[in-house]
């Protein structure tokens, strides 16, 4: 299960991110562990694959990695580190926007950049989601609160239940979020529609007028509270199991199996 699939949370999470983005408010998402928020974070961003043509480019000046398509991006993801102090991560998301700002400059103007262009010095990563927000100290919210003031990054906070009471101790910083977006559990049919498309790539079809498959999706959804990581946990570890044993079909009894083996089978 490592493709991307594009759920309803999803959906939803790209649309608060281009509302804060369009509307240059800043942003706060939050949602259970494993519900997905980091997984939609780097899709909507592509910085995970964005990165490594921009340090490629950066470092090497290798002219092929241009191809890499910036011209629809906008945004970077940061992950702050525990032990960062406050001005590590504004220079840490100051490095990444010069970064980023360049491969785009060359992608767009392979040739030459024009004088206005270097003029303008338009900064093309004007939206930053910061993911595990929690992590921030108090002075790196204040910092950034004076970056967004500058008028030339936005940001989207992304935690865990409870970050937005950290963020009400800076009255000044939370004044100015204009979104919020909670990020929820899978819902049954949503689950469905990913076993679907995953399972039917392995020949285990999921039918959901069929009784064993109906025993299966209840049993998932029961265990794992539509949680995404869990999900995709029991179902590898159903996987396994069914190679090991030379079965094409999976059963509420394989999960079940599978549940034991993990942390959650206890629950």
């Amino acid at each position: 299960m490592n493709k991307f699939i594009t759920t309803k949370q999803y959906k939803q999470f790209a649309e608060f991110c281009k509302a804060c983005d369009r509307d240059k408010y800043i942003g706060l998402c939050y949602g259970p562990a494993g519900a997905g928020k980091t997984e939609a974070a780097k899709y909507y961003t592509k910085f995970d694959k964005a990165k490594k043509y921009v340090d490629q480019m950066y470092y090497k000046a290798d002219p092929l990695v241009a191809k890499f398509a910036f011209a629809k991006l906008n945004s970077i993801l940061y992950t702050p580190s525990s032990l960062n102090w406050s001005r590590d991560v504004i220079r840490d998301i100051e490095e990444l926007q010069r970064k980023f700002n360049w491969a785009k400059e060359r992608y767009l103007y392979p040739e030459a950049i024009p004088d206005s262009v270097r003029l303008e010095n338009k900064n093309f990563a004007e939206l930053v989601l910061i993911d595990e927000a929690e992590r921030l100290k108090p002075q790196s919210f204040e910092l950034l609160r004076e970056l967004y003031d500058k008028g030339k990054t936005n940001f989207i906070f992304i935690g865990m239940p409870g970050i937005e009471r950290i963020l009400e101790r800076y009255p000044q910083l939370y004044s100015r979020i204009g979104f919020v977006h909670q990020f929820k559990n899978l819902g049954k049919e949503e689950v469905l529609f990913i076993l679907q498309k995953h399972l039917g790539k392995l020949n285990t079809e999921i039918n959901e007028n069929d009784f064993c498959s109906h025993e299966v999706i209840s049993s998932i959804v029961r265990i794992t509270s539509g949680n995404f990581r869990l999900i995709n946990r029991l179902i590898k570890q159903s996987l396994r199991i069914m190679r090991v044993n030379c079965m094409t079909t999976i059963t509420k009894e394989i999960v079940d199996a599978a549940r034991s083996c993990l942390l959650i089978g206890e629950k």
